[in-house]
């Protein structure tokens, strides 16, 4: 190849680097923004940054340029089945979705303390934990429903709170579902049913009652008239006894009488031994049972031996 030749190759080569390294130049100067994003000019090269955000369009700036972006829009946070312990100390389950957006006049100083949307968004995320954290804190268990609205409004405060100090607006808290732990669930529903036990047993109170002292009132009765039958029987039998007694009391009279008389001058004038056998014969005579007894002979009955 001939020296022309030679210098004529190392012109196109030089060339074409030149038209490659102005197309990247061209092609890095260049940049552009939707209508969602917003962002802050940054030169690498000399370590700076303009104050004033850009918006949707198309931008040319020094080699080497670059847009830390930022989203133009309100950005979803959703926390799914987020667990805190509320004021009783028992954990609940949450579903709760905010939007929230950096604040456009103040993201020179974002950038400055967090670098990037990502690094933003994790520190947010964060402190929307620690929000909800707090907010649980605040309510027992049985408010959580009875003063939902209430809920979501300290839900809001709690992270607009928060998210000021961050340069950050909070907006549309969403509280959608709110759930108890399974334990819990079953000593409320053992509750009710307790609650309801004792409304029935109220109710069923006087019923109760009456029939109770019905029962009372048929028991004094009925002893009543078991302890006047009693008195009943007492009186009978004791009017028997009396009977039975004075007639028994009046035949030892007579027979006392008989044998006065047996023994007197005017009766048969029996002597002491006589009458005993008389007795014994009379005893004998009247004995329901056989009776053995070694007596002599009818005239010599006697219970006197002789000497």
């Amino acid at each position: 190849m001939s020296k022309v030749s030679r210098k004529c190759v190392a012109i196109v080569i030089a060339v074409s680097c030149i038209l490659i390294i102005s197309v990247a130049l061209i092609a890095t100067s260049i940049k552009t923004l939707s209508s969602a994003e917003v962002a802050i000019f940054y030169n690498r090269v000399f370590l700076t940054l303009r104050p004033e955000p850009y918006y949707e369009g198309l931008y040319t700036g020094p080699p080497g340029f670059e847009f830390i972006i930022y989203p133009n829009t309100f950005t979803t946070k959703q926390f799914y089945y987020f667990k805190c312990l509320n004021a009783e100390g028992i954990t609940m389950e949450l579903n709760v979705e905010y939007q929230y957006k950096a604040e456009i006049d103040s993201l020179q100083t974002i950038m400055k303390d967090f670098k990037d949307f990502d690094d933003y968004k994790e520190i947010l995320e964060d402190e929307g934990e620690a929000a909800l954290q707090n907010a649980c804190s605040n309510f027992n268990t049985s408010q959580f429903q009875s003063e939902r609205g209430a809920f979501q409004g300290v839900v809001r405060a709690r992270l607009q709170e928060r998210y000021t100090q961050l340069f950050c607006t909070v907006t549309g808290v969403q509280v959608n579902n709110i759930m108890w732990p399974s334990s819990y669930e079953i000593a409320i529903r053992s509750t009710e049913t307790a609650r309801e036990d004792i409304r029935v047993a109220a109710s069923e109170q006087p019923r109760l009652l009456t029939e109770a002292d019905t029962e009372i009132l048929q028991a004094k009765t009925q002893a009543q008239i078991i302890l006047d039958k009693a008195e009943s029987d007492a009186r009978v039998r004791k009017n028997k006894a009396d009977s039975v007694a004075q007639a028994i009391t009046a035949q030892f009279e007579k027979e006392g009488e008989s044998y006065s008389e047996i023994l007197s001058n005017q009766g048969l004038s029996f002597s002491q031994q006589g009458l005993i056998s008389y007795i014994g014969s009379r005893v004998i005579a009247a004995s329901k049972s056989p009776v053995y007894i070694n007596l002599g002979t009818p005239a010599k009955t006697s219970y006197v031996t002789n000497p």
